[in-house]
């Protein structure tokens, strides 16, 4: 048996023992020791406290940024919506419309999330920075830490470690700030706010990051924007440990925690196989344009999504495209290799643990039909917006879901609840998510085909 093998736990009660003396006839002076046992909870009963750490995934973030469109529908609602949960009590750092992007609008302005405008990807909208804390922060004066704690950008090392934008591993990340709100809370980090509920169901996916950073760069480096698997597998195995313990240790009773793995970058539309990329931005085939006349990385694999801003914008003198733009064989195998290592250490961790299991999340990506997996952008070229918004389960950012997205995912969850608890929680049903990229706003009949500028640099910001 390991030391995370238990079947209950046993701590002292001094707070009884002066009426067990009692009791019994003893004198005070001849104390006999006393126990609580609390009994670890089973079935429908882990469901009384659910709190969800993680990164952006898990925050709900969609379009480039979070919005209350989106969280409503985050994987972590969505559970706790199945679970039982009334309407409003599981609590998350509501953000009111437009949203707060990744990057800036310049000017003291921060951008709202992505739209489709009509023809091309654009803003939906921009905030100025001076009313971001009041008109946008729904949630943030309330004196208690969110259920949903997942800060958009987050790596595992931040999972332990950051408590603000000032020491985010990512620097001067603001989705720290006002989701662990260290001015309420003091110096609290995400895995130990977590805790500090007691949770008896927690939800973790993390990691994602440690490898989409360095490969949303288009640069790769193992130990510079990749986590090394090996320095990975040592911190995932702390941060399990670091939220059962200590929540055993206040609660007497160890914490159900369902993990996901970490999902290949070609699950996502973000990165575009070289014949997608050609198709989507007009160029001819390999016969007329050479992948040598393409690409300054000749063997390139992938090409990142916010190419085709810089080459509406550049035209043909913008070719060959710059390296930042595309993954290599390379590359492509270091940010593959690191995912592979990455979830074989959560694999190990997870059979090491007895209240600890896994969700698939990379096979469950992976097996999205291609329609599911392409983005709105190329659906809406072939078959219209409505149709398009109805097939891609992601958003226009082509990292994270929409809101079916998000219910594919909670199913994911939810079926690993299910078979590790032996419970019956009713999956969601996808049918009742729908997504509006629009946002409600009119389309422009005069919007330029393509990515614009501002939303190719919203979609450049989403990891750094």
């Amino acid at each position: 048996m390991n030391k995370h093998t238990m079947t209950r736990a046993k701590i002292p009660a001094a707070a009884v023992v002066l009426l067990a003396l009692l009791a019994t006839g003893c004198g005070v002076d001849t104390p006999a020791p006393v126990e609580l046992t609390y009994e670890q909870p089973t079935g429908e009963a882990i469901f009384a406290n659910y709190v969800a750490i993680g990164n952006s995934l898990t925050a709900g973030f969609m379009d480039g940024g979070l919005v209350m469109n989106g969280q409503v529908n985050s994987y972590p609602q969505l559970i706790a919506s199945a679970l039982g949960y009334p309407a409003g009590s599981f609590m998350q750092p509501l953000i009111a419309f437009p949203g707060i992007g990744s990057t800036d609008a310049g000017e003291g302005y921060a951008a709202g999330v992505l739209r489709f405008d009509g023809a091309s990807l654009s803003l939906a909208g921009r905030t100025p920075l001076a009313d971001v804390q009041s008109t946008l922060l729904l949630a943030a004066r309330l004196p208690v830490a969110y259920q949903n704690l997942g800060v958009p950008g987050a790596t595992l090392w931040d999972g332990m470690n950051a408590t603000s934008s000032a020491n985010s591993q990512s620097p001067g990340n603001s989705y720290f700030d006002f989701i662990l709100r260290s001015s309420v809370f003091g110096d609290v980090v995400m895995c130990d706010q977590a805790a500090s509920l007691e949770p008896t169901l927690v939800t973790c996916w993390l990691g994602n990051n440690d490898a989409l950073g360095g490969a949303a760069s288009g640069e790769p480096v193992l130990g510079v924007n990749v986590t090394p698997p090996a320095a990975f597998a040592v911190m995932y195995e702390a941060l399990l440990d670091r939220v059962t313990d200590t929540v055993l240790t206040h609660t007497g009773i160890a914490p159900v925690i369902i993990t996901a793995n970490v999902p290949d970058i070609a699950s996502t539309p973000y990165f575009m196989p070289k014949a997608l990329f050609r198709a989507m931005a007009g160029l001819p085939g390999p016969d007329m344009l050479p992948d040598a006349d393409l690409f300054t990385e000749a063997d390139a694999v992938y090409v990142r999504f916010p190419a085709l801003s810089y080459l509406a914008a550049a035209g043909m003198a913008g070719l060959p495209l710059p390296e930042a733009y595309t993954l290599d064989v390379a590359e492509t195998a270091i940010v593959q290799d690191a995912v592979t290592g990455f979830n074989a250490a959560i694999a190990a961790a997870v059979d090491e643990r007895e209240y600890v299991h896994l969700y698939d999340a990379h096979a469950a990506l992976a097996g999205l039909t291609a329609g599911q997996a392409t983005h709105f952008l190329a659906l809406e070229a072939q078959y219209g917006a409505d149709i398009a918004a109805a097939t891609t389960y992601f958003s226009l950012d082509g990292i994270h879901p929409n809101n079916r997205g998000y219910g594919h995912v909670a199913n994911g969850f939810i079926a690993t609840i299910n078979e590790a608890l032996g419970t019956s929680v009713p999956s969601i049903d996808l049918a009742d998510l729908t997504w509006d990229p629009t946002y409600g706003i009119p389309i422009d009949e005069k919007a330029a085909a393509g990515l614009s500028h501002e939303a190719a640099r919203a979609m450049d910001a989403i990891f750094r």
